[in-house]
C-alpha cells in the first residue's frame, strides 16, 4: 500500500482532529511541513498568554504527583507571572487532588498498534485502582465546553483505545475498566466523566482504524478543503486557500469550539 506518509507515521489525537476538522489543512502540516503562515488572529498575544498558563499549571501538577512538596510547588504558583496559574493550582489541590489514590503515572506516553498503524495518546494523569483505570486530563479553558461535545471530539476515543490496548497493564486479569475525566478549572467540583466499556472500545477501534486507513490511501487530490468556512476563520493556514481572509478577534477565538488548545499549540510549535 503506497502512502503520502511515512510508514512509521504516528496518529495522535491532535493530527486526526486535524483532518477530521480540515483534511487540507493536514495536508500542509503532515505531508507538506508547512509552517503556519500568519497568527490566527490580529493579536495572538492573549492566546500565547492562555498557552503559556496553562502549560505552567500542567507542569506544577505533574511535580506534585511526583511528590514534590506540596509547599514549594505553591510558592512557585504564587510567583507566577499569571495570578491564574495560582488560582487553577489552588483549585486542583483542594478538590480533585483529594481523590487522586491507588498507582498514579502523571504525564505518560503510551503507543499501541492498531491494525499495523502506530496510536499514540500522551495522558496527563493515568490512575490505576487494580483492574480500574482512569484517565485524567486537566483543561483550562475559558468556556467549558458540553459532555456532548467532548464525548464527540477524538481525544475521548484514542486516549482510552490505546490504553485498552496495553495488554501487558492488566495481563490475567479481567477486561479493565476505563473512564475519562476531564476537569475544567471552571467548575473544579463538577468534572465531566465518560464512560468507556466494552461495547464503545469496540465502535472506537472501528472508526479510527477505518480513519487511519483512509488516511493512508489518501491521494493528493483526497485532502480537500473544509466545506464549513467558519472553521478557516480559526485556521491559521488559511492564506495558503483561496478563501478570504476572515480573521476574529481574540476573545471569539478564545472561547470558540472550532479552537483545540492542544492542536493550535502544537502548530505554534511547530511539532
Amino acid at each position: 500500500m503506497t502512502s503520502l506518509l511515512p510508514d512509521k507515521f504516528t496518529f495522535t489525537q491532535s493530527n486526526l482532529q486535524t483532518y477530521v476538522k480540515c483534511k487540507y489543512q493536514f495536508y500542509l502540516r503532515y505531508i507538506e511541513h508547512f509552517l503556519w503562515p500568519a497568527p490566527a488572529t490580529g493579536d495572538m498575544l492573549a492566546f500565547e498568554r492562555d498557552r503559556l498558563a496553562g502549560s505552567r499549571f500542567h507542569q506544577l501538577v505533574q511535580q506534585l504527583l511526583l511528590d514534590v512538596p506540596a509547599e514549594a510547588l505553591v510558592r512557585s504558583a504564587e510567583n507566577d507571572p499569571d495570578s491564574r496559574v495560582r488560582a487553577w493550582f489552588e483549585l486542583f489541590m483542594d478538590s480533585i487532588y483529594k481523590q487522586l489514590t491507588g498507582n498514579l503515572f502523571p504525564e505518560y506516553t503510551l503507543t499501541a498498534n492498531l491494525d499495523g498503524f502506530l496510536l499514540s495518546a500522551k495522558y496527563d494523569l493515568l490512575q490505576q485502582n487494580g483492574v480500574d483505570y482512569t484517565i485524567f486530563d486537566w483543561k483550562t479553558s475559558r468556556k467549558k465546553p458540553s459532555k456532548a461535545w467532548l464525548q464527540a471530539q477524538l481525544q475521548s476515543k484514542v486516549f482510552p483505545l490505546v490504553l485498552a490496548n496495553q495488554k501487558e497493564f492488566y495481563s490475567g486479569t479481567p477486561e479493565p475498566a476505563i473512564r475519562m475525566v476531564y476537569w475544567e478549572v471552571t467548575e473544579p467540583e463538577k468534572p465531566i466523566v465518560l464512560e468507556c466499556g466494552s461495547e464503545k472500545l469496540k465502535d472506537y477501534r472501528a472508526e479510527l482504524s477505518s480513519l487511519i486507513f483512509q488516511i493512508k490511501t489518501n491521494e493528493v487530490k483526497d485532502f480537500e478543503k473544509t466545506e464549513d468556512v467558519q472553521r478557516c476563520r480559526y485556521c491559521v493556514y488559511r492564506t495558503y486557500c483561496n478563501r478570504p481572509s476572515m480573521s476574529v478577534g481574540v476573545d471569539e477565538f478564545l472561547s470558540s469550539e472550532y479552537l483545540s488548545t492542544e492542536e493550535d499549540a502544537d502548530i505554534l510549535n511547530g511539532d
